[in-house]
């Protein structure tokens, strides 16, 4: 429980073991560190001086000989404090230099690309890229499995969608089988009979096609071609004139 905590807040796994060490026994030698954290002799010092960097380690020297100790523990709520105010400051940089970024891409050879993504991380880009295109006036089109993948697995993050969905004033077109109860408040939606939608979610915006497979790894595929995106949307719409309201 402390160990993942830790791990969540930005520790690696050899200063967690480090941290929680000096916790333990208190101020103490690198000897004795190595021993309780079970971590290489010749690692122990470059671990030390990160913790020492993060405020979360300190030292007095006794005869000629560093003693380590870990400071009050309170110290990892002011750590993660200062973690936020870096990132917010990051964020704010990131904003200046992104038109400038925006400019060289619109001047760089348009391309067709393919991105493949596997693990978690998939599905939430192609959540935030569906939601910038409908920001944009760009249509929204989904469909696919008769369950809701994101209501399980990322309830945050679809709550997040509809809030800035609502916001903007962004609508969704969609296909499901059956009697699909869709959680999103501004969805058109339309159902076919079973067998006529795919075990994966698809999404079409923009230039773009994002398939997603739930099923464990996470598979995420996003093309970005306009023709292969306008065939899926001609696609949606044969079947979207046969569905049900």
């Amino acid at each position: 429980m402390i160990q993942d905590i830790l791990a969540k807040i930005g520790l690696t796994e050899g200063e967690i073991q480090v941290y929680l060490a000096l916790v333990e026994l208190g101020q103490t030698s690198t000897g004795k560190i190595t021993e309780k954290a079970k971590i290489a002799s010749s690692k122990v010092y470059e671990v030390l001086q990160r913790l020492m960097n993060k405020g979360l380690v300190s030292y007095v020297v006794k005869n000629g000989v560093k003693y380590y100790d870990a400071t009050p523990p309170e110290r990892l709520s002011d750590f993660l404090e200062e973690k936020k105010d870096s990132l917010t400051d990051a964020q704010k940089e990131i904003e200046k230099i992104l038109p400038e970024l925006k400019s060289k891409r619109k001047g760089a050879q348009e391309v067709n690309r393919t991105v493949v993504y596997t693990g978690g991380e998939g599905p939430k880009i192609a959540l935030r890229e569906a939601l910038e295109a409908g920001k944009k006036k760009e249509e929204l089109l989904g469909f696919g499995s008769d369950e809701d993948p994101f209501l399980v697995h990322y309830p945050y993050e679809l709550e997040k969608h509809f809030r800035e969905q609502k916001k903007y004033k962004v609508k969704w077109k969609m296909l499901f089988c059956g009697e699909f109860q869709s959680p999103n408040p501004l969805a058109e939606i339309r159902y076919l009979p079973k067998g006529f939608t795919t075990p994966t979610r698809t999404f079409i915006y923009g230039n773009k096609v994002a398939i997603m497979d739930f099923h464990k790894p996470f598979t995420t595929i996003i093309i970005e071609n306009k023709d292969v995106a306008e065939s899926y949307r001609k696609h949606f719409y044969f079947l979207w004139e046969i569905a049900k309201e």
